[in-house]
């Protein structure tokens, strides 16, 4: 395991930094560290991967659900920026084809990808971030339905089902997550 290094000359005292630069460290470092290495990633390495005690980290993000759902909402903000553009283009199946391939892939790779469709249930700002990803989704299988290619059945719950299963589907042979990504695609299809 390689640990982000702190000490690089690039890298600002920890006390000349403003609470966002600090906030912003942490976030990348945990970013970095939890896609990697799983959400299991104890706070004492995270601390020291970022460069400061364990009581600066908490003291500055909080406890480790905090900076678990600070990451799950960058990435489902990402993720609904992608289906938001992705709706917007004229080939609505070329699109949503797309979005499958690279959410499929960023769920094998990313630990922290896989979550947005697992992690914060019964939190505001998880559920808020979560529910605008998930419309931005849906808006892009309507596109697609309006385009006359998906059935009429499909739905977003059916690329959840997907998203969460991506990671367990690699583990049984390399390249089965895209497979399992083609056959549910396909599966849509009218």
């Amino acid at each position: 395991m390689t640990i982000p290094d702190a000490t690089a000359p690039e890298t600002r005292v920890w006390t000349s930094l403003t609470s966002e630069e600090k906030r912003a460290r942490v976030l990348d470092v945990a970013g970095e560290l939890f896609a990697r290495e799983g959400v299991e990633f104890p706070m004492p390495e995270l601390a020291k991967a970022v460069g400061v005690g364990v009581g600066s980290l908490y003291r500055q993000i909080g406890k480790k659900d905090d900076v678990i759902a600070a990451l799950v909402i960058e990435r489902l903000d990402a993720l609904g920026d992608r289906y938001e553009s992705a709706a917007g283009t004229d080939d609505a199946m070329g699109a949503l084809s797309g979005v499958i391939d690279a959410t499929v892939q960023e769920c094998v790779h990313d630990r922290v990808t896989k979550m947005c469709w697992e992690f914060g249930f019964g939190r505001d700002d998880v559920d808020t971030a979560r529910g605008r990803a998930r419309n931005a989704l849906q808006h892009l299988i309507d596109s697609a339905k309006d385009a006359g290619g998906l059935r009429e059945d499909a739905s977003g719950n059916d690329l959840r089902f997907l998203f969460r299963a991506a990671r367990e589907a690699e583990k049984i042979e390399p390249g089965g997550a895209a497979r399992l990504g083609e056959l549910v695609f396909s599966g849509l299809a009218k």
